[in-house]
């Protein structure tokens, strides 16, 4: 059964408890349990949430690790896109270091935290789950949002702790928008079209000059 699990784990970027039931029928049902425990204490698999997994071996090997967390954090909590703080980092917008993965949901704001990465999720309502690209991991896929709506999803929610929209309260955010063009200020503007939240476009407005 261990050369089995060293076998499939070179293969699986993320596996559930019902995928072992299929990977190893002769297991019975009573024992699953104790064996996902004796491998997660062996350190063969990390829980990412109750009942999903990743492989050790293949962590340790994926050669883009950001791609394979931007994949995971699409499958541990679904449906959700990554963006935020993570997206904003990736395109050098908060001159901040950002730990861990943000992400937007339809779903209750909530964390998952693992060895791997901590997971956060944001709660958008469902007119605004829009503006992200889908990419793929192993042939699996993830999603991902666009520069200009990671920004405006940063702000939209946020936007109840800027007390008053001035420069001085938007300079204290320290965004980093000079490589922000023009496609993606026109971007934004699809965006606050839906939202349709006054803060919002003073917001915008300033931040654009």
């Amino acid at each position: 059964m261990k050369r089995k699990l060293l076998q499939i784990n070179q293969q699986a970027p993320i596996v559930s408890k019902e995928n072992f039931r299929i990977l190893f029928p002769e297991i019975k049902d009573s024992s699953y349990d104790q064996n996902i425990k004796n491998w997660i204490k062996r350190g063969d698999l990390i829980p990412v949430k109750r009942g999903l997994y990743v492989f050790l071996s293949f962590w340790e090997k994926a050669q883009n690790k950001d791609e394979y967390l931007y994949y995971l954090a699409s499958q541990v909590y679904q449906p959700s896109y990554v963006s935020l703080e993570t997206v904003l980092a990736k395109h050098g917008i908060l001159s901040e270091a950002v730990f861990g993965i943000s992400s937007v949901s339809l779903k209750t704001t909530r964390a998952f935290r693992s060895k791997i990465a901590v997971f956060s999720y944001s709660k958008i309502k469902e007119s605004l789950f829009t503006g992200f690209e889908q990419r793929s991991f192993f042939a699996d896929p993830y999603f991902i949002a666009t520069k200009a709506k990671a920004l405006f999803d940063y702000l939209y929610l946020r936007k109840s702790k800027i007390i008053s929209v001035n420069k001085k309260s938007l300079e204290e955010l320290r965004l980093n928008l000079d490589d922000f063009d023009k496609a993606s200020w026109a971007e934004t503007e699809k965006y606050l079209a839906i939202a349709d939240d006054q803060k919002l476009f003073r917001i915008f407005k300033l931040l654009r000059g």
